[in-house]
């Protein structure tokens, strides 16, 4: 069955069922329902969507986070092992996107990866505050050249007026409580949404008392955190021992 007879038989452009087949999107449940008619797959299409997909397909390439991150107002993201993706530099997500061994093209993920950057640019960009372990600026991620542009990119980021960067110290003890890394999505007038990642898959979390939680440990870190100016500093010296 050809993409354009498969896209008239849903309601669909031939693009999106393009866009499907290469894990640019999605399909949503509606959508999955008509192909699954379409297609005689008696639910297959659906297992496939929630057993395999989500835990080989990197978190930008699910439309439900990128439009909670794109609505936002502000974004409060924690780190602890490698630079948030709305930070990083193309050869950073690379060398990271490779590692994972998702099942995805690498170069449309770096190109998806680089699309979600683009919000903080936007009119009325969100606030955009991250909490970096120390030992992100430390950690090897594609060699010493790559290291050296992405913290070097990251000292240029921090002097945009809507980033925030602060890096929590080696020698604070608030390093106890560290387990993994989050970001809460925060819109005026609305209630905070999370997404909380792990080594196998991330999970879009709504429960207020589980985002109330994440927010006061984000705040319980953030104290601990180095000034704005502090971290600056850090990073640009941190990025001259990769040059090194």
């Amino acid at each position: 069955m050809s993409r354009a007879a498969l896209g008239k038989a849903v309601f669909v452009s031939e693009s999106l069922v393009t866009a499907w087949e290469k894990g640019r999107y999605l399909p949503k449940p509606d959508v999955i329902d008509r192909l699954e008619s379409v297609l005689g797959t008696r639910g297959v299409l659906g297992r496939i969507l929630d057993d395999l997909v989500s835990v080989t397909v990197p978190p930008e390439w699910f439309g439900r986070w990128v439009e909670i991150e794109a609505k936002a107002t502000a974004l409060w993201s924690f780190e602890l092992a490698v630079v948030p993706g709305l930070l990083q530099a193309p050869e950073y997500a690379r060398a990271v996107l490779r590692a994972a061994n998702h099942l995805a093209d690498t170069e449309e993920m770096v190109t998806a990866r680089l699309e979600r950057q683009r919000i903080l640019s936007k009119d009325e960009a969100p606030m955009l505050v991250v909490l970096m372990d120390q030992s992100v600026l430390q950690r090897n991620i594609g060699g010493a050249d790559v290291m050296c542009g992405q913290l070097t990119h990251l000292a240029e980021m921090a002097q945009h007026d809507n980033v925030v960067i602060q890096i929590v110290p080696l020698m604070a003890t608030v390093c106890a409580g560290f387990l993994g890394g989050f970001v809460i999505a925060n819109f005026d007038g609305g209630n905070d949404v999370a997404y909380v990642d792990n080594q196998l898959s991330g999970e879009v979390v709504e429960q207020a008392e589980c985002v109330v939680r994440l927010r006061r440990m984000f705040e319980v870190f953030r104290a601990d955190a180095l000034p704005r100016q502090e971290t600056v500093e850090l990073i640009i010296r941190a990025a001259e021992r990769w040059k090194a």
